[in-house]
């Protein structure tokens, strides 16, 4: 059966193309406020940006690069609200509230060890310059509080996105561990990372560092 959308249309400039993928940006993170990454497919997609699905992978390559270009944004956009919070609120219960608050990121962190599993090496390319971007930003947004050497930055990173996905997954509807193993996101996220970044700071002041 022939897709409904209309025909793909060449964006004539880089700001044509800039607006359009914007556009499928938007559709897609409002797509992912009703159904989880894990099954949400291009055709709800395409659906929802007014595009077919060639159209769309003209833009974006696959289904998984384009969640993946969410993550990122959605990343940014968490960022920023972490900066805002950290003025008034110890590390670990900012980066839990500010992550609860984004069940977009949440969820897309949750699903990003598949996606990622799933991109080509082009893909994998644009994926770490964009992680290593997201490192930078969330290592300025905490240094006024609580400032970290590269090393100790990555790891927070790594642990921020494991304790998220592992406990948003235990606590999402539909999930194997549903109220099994997490019952309040939010505290366990920031219990966990309480726990780390102490850990974290400790050893660094014995190695004279942060």
């Amino acid at each position: 059966m022939p897709e409904s959308a209309p025909p793909f249309t060449r964006a004539r400039s880089e700001a044509q193309r800039q607006d359009r993928l914007s556009g499928l940006l938007t559709a897609t993170r409002e797509c992912l406020a009703q159904t989880r990454a894990a099954t949400l497919t291009l055709g709800e997609v395409a659906a929802a940006a007014g595009l077919a699905k060639s159209g769309i992978l003209r833009y974006v390559g696959s289904r998984e690069a384009l969640l993946l270009r969410v993550m990122y944004d959605e990343h940014l956009r968490w960022i920023d609200a972490l900066a805002v919070e950290l003025r008034t609120v110890a590390p670990a219960a900012a980066l839990a509230h500010t992550l609860a608050a984004r069940p977009v990121l949440c969820d897309l962190i949750a699903a990003s060890p598949v996606l990622i599993s799933r991109l080509g090496p082009d893909d994998l390319r644009v994926l770490a310059a964009q992680a290593q971007d997201s490192q930078q930003r969330l290592g300025a947004a905490l240094q006024p509080s609580l400032p970290l050497s590269d090393d100790r930055l990555r790891s927070l990173t790594a642990a921020v996105h494991a304790f998220t996905g592992t406990a948003w997954a235990w606590a999402t509807p539909g999930s194997a561990g549903h109220n099994t193993m997490v019952t309040d996101f939010e505290s366990t996220v920031a219990g966990l990372l309480a726990i780390f970044i102490a850990g974290l700071t400790q050893r660094g002041a014995a190695h004279g560092l942060t």
